[in-house]
């Protein structure tokens, strides 16, 4: 350090920097030359000079201030999803944390709360994530004949269009995917979804933040059980969703230091592959 100083100092006094007087109450070390007392000085000069040396002799700044976030590795993907949405509470921090980690992800939205809150269903969109459908009213469809079956996905499809009327060129970001109220399929779900031309959308990891778990715990069951390529289920309606949005801040921020980048599990072009 000392002899940082001493080369500061003599490149100071070479570029005419000069102090008016030295340090008080501070006593120069004997390879420090002192500046002549009688020689003027210019403040501002001066007050750049020291802070130069402050700027030089400060502690370094603790490493997690300045390192940059790894690489995303292409082979390490996870697919994101949230159920149960829109909703004017929850769905706007979910896309502010997306946002900020450069994630996409999958919002299965119920039809009902599409109609209810359309701007959000058009918040999501503008965000550049996707829309995918998750029943109108929230009921098994294992349970339905074909007509209340197909009322409940068109009407879906419908609520969010309108939400989206008037962004045309955001019509895009509603997808051909279909996820299942409760995860409850059989033959004839499966059968009906593909001759409405929709891909049945169902998840490897659940979070369980459904039963109000805290968000340290949401992360350690993302961790326990993380492998490239999983389809994640969390849920951005329904209930409070403090904790799912605390855990999906835990959970964006260690898989990226890990290297892991986050896509869409369904686009306009279909699902990245069927169950």
């Amino acid at each position: 350090m000392k002899k940082w100083l001493f080369s500061i100092l003599n490149l100071a006094a070479l570029a005419g920097l000069v102090l008016a007087a030295p340090l008080p109450a501070v006593a120069a070390p004997a390879e420090q030359a002192l500046p002549p007392a009688g020689q003027s000085a210019d403040p501002g000069r001066a007050q750049a000079f020291i802070q130069l040396v402050n700027n030089w002799t400060a502690p370094d700044q603790p490493a997690e201030n300045n390192q940059d976030l790894p690489q995303a590795n292409p082979d390490l993907v996870i697919y994101l999803t949230f159920d149960d949405g829109p909703d004017p509470d929850w769905t706007p921090q979910i896309l502010a944390l997306l946002q900020k980690y450069h994630a996409t992800a999958v919002f299965y939205e119920i039809g009902r709360n599409a109609r209810t809150y359309p701007q959000i269903s058009l918040q999501v969109a503008e965000a550049g994530q996707m829309i995918g459908l998750h029943s109108y009213n929230h009921i098994e469809l294992t349970k339905l004949g074909y007509n209340d079956f197909y009322l409940e996905v068109i009407d879906t499809r419908d609520a969010i269009l309108d939400a989206l009327s008037s962004r045309p060129d955001l019509e895009d970001h509603l997808t051909p995917c279909l996820r299942p109220p409760y995860g409850a399929v059989n033959d004839s779900v499966y059968n009906r979804a593909y001759d409405l031309n929709y891909a049945i959308s169902m998840w490897h990891l659940d979070t369980r933040d459904w039963t109000g778990i805290s968000g340290e715990e949401i992360l350690a069951i993302v961790e326990r059980e993380l492998e490239p390529y999983r389809v994640v289920l969390m849920h951005d309606g329904g209930e409070d969703r403090s904790e799912t949005v605390r855990g999906l801040e835990l959970v964006l921020h260690e898989l990226t230091l890990r290297g892991y980048h986050f896509e869409p599990y369904c686009t306009a072009t279909g699902q990245e592959y069927n169950h």
